[in-house]
C-alpha cells in the first residue's frame, strides 16, 4: 500500500510519513504524485459530497490551486476516501519550501455554485531541491536602462484629459550615450544617440480635481488641500459624520507593530526608518511580529501591491485576508512585489512580517514593508496615519505626495471629495530625484530641473 500523507479525523491537521521528504526538483512538471488519505465522514458529514482541491504556495510566495479530479472512497475501507496531487511546476518553480493546504468546499445544488459549507486543514511545506533549467535562452543581457527610465519619465509628463492638470507638451530625445548598441523609438521617432535628452514641460497653476469611491487614492494633493468632503449610504443618503483615516501611499501599519519582539527565537527590530530587522534561529513554525490593517481601506476593484523591499532571504510580508463570504486569501511577498485585485468585501485583515520553518537562521535581514494602490511596488516610505471625526465641515489634513482616505464605518458607502492638486513642475521634480539620479548602466544618469518646467537628462 502507497505511504499517504494521512489528514487526520479533525480535518484540520495532517500526518506525513517519512518516506515523502521532497515535492520535487526544480522545473518539475506533473511527474510526482502525491497521496492522500482521509476520512469519508466527519460530524455526520458525506465528504465524499465535496470537492478538494490544494492550495499552495511556492518558496517565491506564488500561489495556485490544483483541483483534485480522483477523489475515491476506498475499496479495502470504505470509512476513508483517497486522492492524489500530480505536482506541476508551478509548485516547482523554485528552490525551498512550498506550503500547502488541502480545502474541501461543498456548492449549493442550484445554479448559483455558491459554497454552502468549506473545511480547510492547517499549513504544510515539503521541500523542492535545487535544479539547472537550461533550455530558455537569456534574453538581452544588457537591458537598455535609460529606455526604461526615459519611458518612465515620459509617462509621469503625460497628462490624460481627465487628469487634473490642465495642459502638458513633450518632447524627448535621448542620450548621448547608451548602455547598448541600440536607438531608441520614443514617441514614435527613431534616435541613434547624437542628441542629448530635452524634455520641456509646460508648467501649470494649481487646479481643483474631485473624486469618489469607498476609498479615495489622492496622487500628488497637496497639504490641506480639501476643499469639500460628503459621505454618503448605500442608498445615496448623505450622512453627517463618520471616523475618516488619512494615510500617506504606505498602508502597512508599520506604527502598529511592537519595537521589539522575540518570537520562537527569532527577534524582530522596528528601526526608525520603519523597516524591521530579523535576526536569530527559528525554534518553531511561524515566527512573527504582526498587525490588524482596516478593512475599510480595501475596496473592490482596487489594485495592491504588497513588498518587502528586498530580493534575498527567507523573511516575508503575509496579508491574511478574511471575507465576508467566510473565504480567506493568503497574500505574501517575499523577494519579489506581489500585486492583487479586490474582487469581493473584506471582512478583517492581518498584516504580518514573519519566517516560516523552524531550524532557519537570519542574520540581520531587513525588511521594509508596504502595501500600498497601485499595479507594481514603489519606494519605500515609513507609513503615516491618522484619524478624524468629520462633522460636515471641518476638512481632513491630506499628508503630502500620494495619500489615501476611507471612513472607518459600516455605514458609508461612498465619498465625493474635492480637493487641490499639486503642480507638474512640482510632480516631475520630486519623480526626477526619486527615479533617475544614479540609475544608469554605463555611467552615472543625471537629471537636472530649472524649476520652470523644464528636465535635462544625460549621462555624466
Amino acid at each position: 500500500m502507497a505511504d499517504y500523507i494521512v489528514i487526520n479525523d479533525d480535518l484540520r491537521t495532517m500526518t506525513i510519513p517519512e518516506d515523502i521528504v521532497l515535492l520535487g526538483v526544480e522545473s518539475d512538471d506533473d511527474v510526482n504524485k502525491i497521496p492522500f488519505q482521509m476520512p469519508k465522514e466527519y460530524s455526520g458529514y458525506d465528504l465524499s459530497q465535496f470537492s478538494a482541491r490544494i492550495n499552495y504556495m511556492n518558496a517565491n510566495g506564488d500561489g495556485d490551486v490544483y483541483v483534485v479530479d480522483d477523489l475515491t472512497v476506498d475499496g479495502d475501507d470504505p470509512s476513508l476516501m483517497t486522492f492524489t496531487w500530480l505536482v506541476g511546476r508551478n509548485a516547482c518553480a523554485y528552490k525551498g519550501d512550498t506550503q500547502f493546504i488541502v480545502c474541501l468546499k461543498k456548492f449549493a445544488d442550484d445554479e448559483s455554485g455558491d459554497v454552502v459549507q468549506e473545511f480547510n486543514t492547517t499549513v504544510y511545506s515539503l521541500p523542492v531541491l535545487e535544479g539547472l533549467e537550461t533550455t530558455e535562452a537569456v534574453v538581452q543581457q544588457n537591458a537598455d536602462i535609460i529606455e526604461y527610465l526615459m519611458n518612465l519619465i515620459e509617462q509621469a509628463g503625460v497628462v490624460d484629459p481627465d487628469d487634473y492638470y490642465t495642459k502638458a507638451e513633450t518632447d524627448a530625445l535621448i542620450p548621448t550615450r547608451l548602455p547598448n548598441p541600440e536607438s531608441l523609438v520614443i514617441n514614435g521617432t527613431s534616435y541613434d544617440g547624437s542628441e542629448p535628452v530635452d524634455m520641456t514641460i509646460e508648467a501649470t497653476s494649481e487646479v481643483l480635481q474631485s473624486a469618489s469611491g469607498a476609498v479615495i487614492h489622492v496622487v500628488d494633493a497637496v497639504p490641506q488641500a480639501v476643499e469639500s468632503l460628503e459621505l454618503f449610504d448605500s442608498n445615496n443618503v448623505q450622512l453627517a459624520s463618520a471616523e475618516i483615516a488619512v494615510t500617506n501611499k504606505n498602508l502597512f501599519r508599520i506604527d502598529l507593530l511592537a519595537d521589539h519582539v522575540v518570537s520562537k527565537g527569532v527577534t524582530f527590530d522596528k528601526q526608525d526608518d520603519g523597516s524591521i530587522e530579523c535576526s536569530g534561529t527559528s525554534t518553531g513554525t511561524y515566527a512573527m511580529t504582526s498587525c490588524s490593517l482596516d478593512k475599510y481601506m480595501f475596496a473592490v476593484g482596487n489594485t495592491y501591491t504588497l513588498s518587502s523591499g528586498k530580493t534575498t532571504g527567507y523573511t516575508y510580508v503575509q496579508l491574511i485576508m478574511n471575507y465576508t463570504d467566510n473565504t480567506t486569501d493568503y497574500i505574501v511577498a517575499r523577494n519579489s512585489a506581489r500585486s492583487f485585485t479586490i474582487t469581493k468585501e473584506v471582512s478583517s485583515c492581518t498584516a504580518s512580517v514573519q519566517l516560516t520553518d523552524s531550524g532557519v537562521t537570519v542574520d540581520n535581514e531587513t525588511v521594509y514593508p508596504q502595501l500600498e494602490i497601485a499595479s507594481s511596488a514603489s519606494a519605500f516610505v515609513i507609513n503615516t496615519y491618522s484619524t478624524m471625526t468629520f462633522d460636515g465641515s471641518s476638512m481632513p489634513v491630506l499628508p503630502a505626495s500620494i495619500s489615501n482616505l476611507w471612513a472607518n464605518d459600516d455605514a458609508v458607502a461612498n465619498i465625493e471629495m474635492q480637493y487641490e492638486a499639486d503642480t507638474v513642475i512640482a510632480r516631475i521634480d520630486d519623480y526626477v530625484t526619486a527615479n533617475v539620479q544614479g540609475n544608469a548602466v554605463n555611467g552615472t544618469l543625471i537629471a537636472t530641473h530649472d524649476g520652470l518646467g523644464t528636465v535635462t537628462i544625460g549621462l555624466g
